[in-house]
């Protein structure tokens, strides 16, 4: 790992002086629905304009945390209809497009952008870093550390914030490798928080049909699974506990600096050099099933901006994982050009509340089939995806200066992250508040067989790894 500390003392100690000033309460606003399109399930209930710039939030509890491109704030959201402002740490950003937290720790995580560190976004100062605050007194953010790294971009918690992975799009002189377009993961090993530990070499390699390019952002389902997303497709991986490593056959224990395939691979949407843009990030819903199986489908949203018709533009798609948990994302991709089969795929091209077209971004899932999306000048539109070969819009919400980057749910309620209208704060109403009805079951999942073995083998003989147990991707196995 590669350290500055001349540069780390500076950079803490403006954050500190930063994070010392006394910030006032702010007053919520109380500004009327905007103009624009609003379904009739839709309930506007207010909108902090001071948050123009915000790209992304987090929640520890009633504590929302926002990232914006002029710093990282607190509020508190107790009472969704009038959040206070707890505090602010003003420096300019750029992404932090993610933001993490560990709530168990306290802790909070800004990806730092080579391009992020001077305005306007140049990369004049050539690094990419990870800064940890201690949020424990949400006023304030404490730094705990700021570890420079290769890229930054992006920043994940994975195996419960025990590791970080950092992607990014910028290079710096801190990795001289020729990878063209963006840059592999980077892990740092968060045990000790205050003394980051970087990984020995780069997560997610060789991911575009066998070369290394960009791994934009990573989402961690309820099986621990870590998902990447970015140029070429999305993969899967196990960061903890032992694995066998279907691209191998061995047993292995997984970490987050030396993680253990699972399953994903290609996709024909989010391609760089056929179209312009990227798999922006993905989620598995262990509770959605496709003929009669879990733990087959994933959501994904394809980043691409500026294009020239609406077939161009980023997509939402759901895909199905069946085929890809024998280690085909990884083995021999130059010459099998592996690809998810699609299930569907979605876009507010003529949708109701739309005004044109615009490119998918990030969502998030509410538990029951039911996922908010962030469409940029297209706003937030609500999606029963509980038929995942046909999902289909139960709500929007489109003002006429949107500029969404991403919304939330959080205790009934949803928080878009807008780059121009500050945050919005929305309440489904009618039958669109409890589609799909019970909250989510954490499934539970068993091991996987073991390569090389059959259900029907399962009780004959004893596996030296397994024993007795029986096992078996429940994607893996037949429709009943």
């Amino acid at each position: 790992m590669t350290r500055t500390p001349r540069l780390l003392a500076v950079v803490q100690a403006a954050a500190l002086a930063a994070a010392l000033v006394s910030v006032a309460a702010a007053a919520p606003s109380q500004a009327a629905p905007p103009a624009g399109a609003i379904s009739s399930n839709v309930e506007f209930v207010t909108n902090l304009p001071e948050m123009n710039t915000a790209i992304s939030l987090n929640f520890i509890g009633d504590t929302m945390f926002v990232s914006a491109v002029s710093g990282i704030y607190s509020y508190d959201v107790s009472n969704p209809r009038s959040p206070k402002l707890l505090g602010a740490l003003p420096h300019y950003i750029w992404e932090n497009e993610d933001v993490d937290v560990d709530a168990a720790r306290h802790l909070l995580f800004v990806s730092r952008d080579p391009r992020g560190f001077t305005s306007p976004a140049t990369t004049a100062f050539p690094y990419g870093a990870v800064e940890v605050y201690d949020v424990s007194n949400p006023a304030v953010f404490k730094p705990v550390s700021a570890t420079l790294l290769p890229t930054g971009h992006t920043t994940t918690c994975v195996g419960g914030c025990r590791w970080t992975w950092t992607g990014g799009p910028a290079t710096s002189p801190l990795d001289t490798h020729d990878w063209g377009f963006g840059r592999p993961l980077y892990g740092l090993d968060m045990k000790d928080p205050s003394h980051p530990v970087q990984c020995a070499h780069p997560i997610d390699t060789n991911r575009s049909d066998g070369k290394t390019s960009y791994a934009h952002d990573v989402q961690v389902d309820s099986t621990g699974v870590a998902w990447v997303s970015g140029d070429g497709g999305i993969r899967g991986y196990w960061v903890t506990g032992k694995h066998r490593d279907p691209v191998d056959g061995k047993v292995k224990t997984a970490t987050g600096c030396d993680p253990v395939p699972y399953a994903g691979g290609g996709t024909v949407l989010g391609r760089d050099d056929t179209r312009g843009g990227l798999m922006h990030n993905a989620w598995r819903d262990m509770d959605a099933k496709v003929d009669g199986v879990r733990g087959a489908v994933l959501y994904a949203t394809e980043e691409v901006t500026g294009a020239s018709s609406c077939a161009g533009f980023g997509k939402f798609a759901i895909y199905d994982l069946r085929g890809s948990f024998h280690g085909e994302g990884w083995r021999n991709i130059a010459q099998t050009h592996f690809r998810l089969k699609p299930l569907s795929t979605w876009t507010p091209e003529k949708q109701p509340g739309s005004s044109g077209c615009d490119s998918a971004h990030y969502f998030t899932d509410r538990g029951d089939q039911v996922l908010a999306g962030a469409y940029y000048s297209q706003g937030t539109r609500f999606l029963d995806v509980s038929n995942p070969r046909h999902p289909r819009q139960i709500a929007y919400f489109r003002p006429n200066d949107a500029s969404t980057w991403a919304a939330y749910w959080h205790k009934g309620y949803v928080f878009i992250a807008d780059n121009a209208r500050g945050i919005d704060i929305i309440r489904l109403t009618g039958k669109a508040a409890r589609v799909g009805g019970a909250a989510r079951v954490t499934a539970v999942t068993a091991p996987l067989l073991p390569a090389g073995r059959s259900l029907a083998d399962l009780g004959r003989t004893k596996d030296p790894v397994w024993a007795w147990m029986c096992g078996g991707d429940p994607a893996e196995l037949p429709a009943k």
